[in-house]
């Protein structure tokens, strides 16, 4: 029952730290906090809900140079529920976040990553295989996890660090039968975790 006690403190403690204002952010009623999955609605922290973390150095491919970016998005559902969306992004070194990202899921134990074909004509691009999503219980600790999710994120600029982020697709589910839906149309201050 201590733990118990203890776990809800943390987790009280953790979402009243998230709802706290943040310079950096834009208005709320300009802003869209929300995204879905499987049919369950899970609200983004106030602060570090979206993050983008830049790797240090470009890498080349094919000639031509690209950033590797990890997208991470995080939302909670009440005072046990966590979701974490992550998108594996490769961007030309010319230019910024903003953009479509068709997302490459051809990749499996038999295909191992084949960069220079992925990024063949394509200035930006989405790895599905080490994109990811994790759903958890923290009071159960029932998870459920997925990667290689279909479709396209798109990505605009709306100034600043302030963008939309939209995805509507399917991530396959790990070690199990069947997908995980998600549904983002996300406006919001992304921090910059690089």
């Amino acid at each position: 029952m201590k733990k118990l006690v203890f776990l809800l403190v943390c987790t009280s403690a953790f979402l009243f730290n998230s709802c706290s204002d943040s310079e950096s952010d834009t208005p709320q009623n300009t802003n869209s906090t929300s995204f879905v999955v499987d049919g369950e609605t899970y609200e983004l922290a106030t602060t570090q809900g979206i993050v983008n973390i830049v790797s240090p150095e470009p890498i080349e491919v094919n000639g031509s140079f690209y950033y590797r970016n990890t997208l991470i998005i995080s939302g909670v559902k009440g005072l046990t529920d966590v979701a974490t969306v992550t998108f594996d992004l490769f961007i030309s070194e010319s230019l910024s976040l903003a953009g479509e990202y068709q997302i490459s899921t051809d990749q499996d134990d038999e295909n191992p990553v084949d960069l220079e074909n992925i990024l063949t004509n394509q200035n930006r691009a989405c790895l599905g295989w080490t994109s990811l999503i994790a759903k958890t219980n923290i009071i159960s600790q029932n998870s459920t996890s997925g990667n290689a999710p279909s479709g396209i994120l798109k990505i605009v600029s709306n100034g600043g660090n302030n963008y939309t982020i939209q995805y509507t697709g399917n991530f396959k589910k790990i070690d199990q039968v069947g997908n995980i839906q998600v549904t983002m149309n996300l406006r919001r201050g992304v921090s910059n975790g690089s």
